[in-house]
């Protein structure tokens, strides 16, 4: 059985690679929800859709589904459409704290495989300014990434502190999911 990452991210590819596991990408194209009474639910049932859809292609193989989230005040900051949208993002989160939660789903349609779950790390900004905003808007390409920061990249101009994993916040949360992968490859 192969594992398949249903995912073109970059940082989730990275973050696998150096986890040692070998892998191939095959994006699936998806309609994701944009919307969740309890926004939690969202990343995990964006992350199923991706690994069904990728599951239907690839039967036989273990196929990785992920999708993160980043909650403000109850409300769901996704990928900013443009720069003035990022730099709102941004600013609303200086100085307060917000959650980054990955939805992870694991499906095999031959391997009777279905494993879903979801972490949440809490990160606290310090507050800054619009100038400081504008300043890692100019330093990180902010609109490929949920609410318009990169954590990995100069990350310290706006992190105060962070309970939870940092590969979560970077979009895959590898500490439980190695462990489930080595149990379901290794079989």
């Amino acid at each position: 059985m192969k594992l398949i990452l249903a995912s073109e991210s970059p940082r989730r590819r990275d973050i696998l690679q150096k986890a040692g596991f070998t892998f191939e990408i095959r994006s699936v194209s998806v309609d994701e929800l944009k919307y969740a009474e309890d926004p939690a639910v969202l990343p995990l049932e964006n992350a199923r859709l991706k690994a069904r859809a990728a599951a239907e292609l690839f039967p036989d193989d273990l196929v990785l589904g992920a999708d993160t989230v980043v909650v403000h005040n109850n409300r769901i900051l996704g990928k900013p459409a443009d720069e003035q949208m990022a730099e709102e993002m941004l600013f609303s989160l200086s100085g307060t704290t917000h959650e980054v939660i990955t939805g992870i789903a694991l499906l095999s349609v031959s391997g009777n495989v279905r494993r879903a779950w979801s972490e949440t790390t809490s990160v606290t900004f310090k507050p800054f300014s619009r100038e400081t905003v504008r300043e890692y808007m100019s330093l990180v390409s902010v609109l490929d990434k949920a609410g318009a920061y990169g954590i990995q990249e100069h990350g310290d101009m706006l992190l105060e502190r962070m309970d939870g994993e940092l590969e979560n916040v970077i979009g895959l949360p590898i500490k439980k999911l190695q462990i489930i992968l080595r149990e379901l490859l290794c079989k």
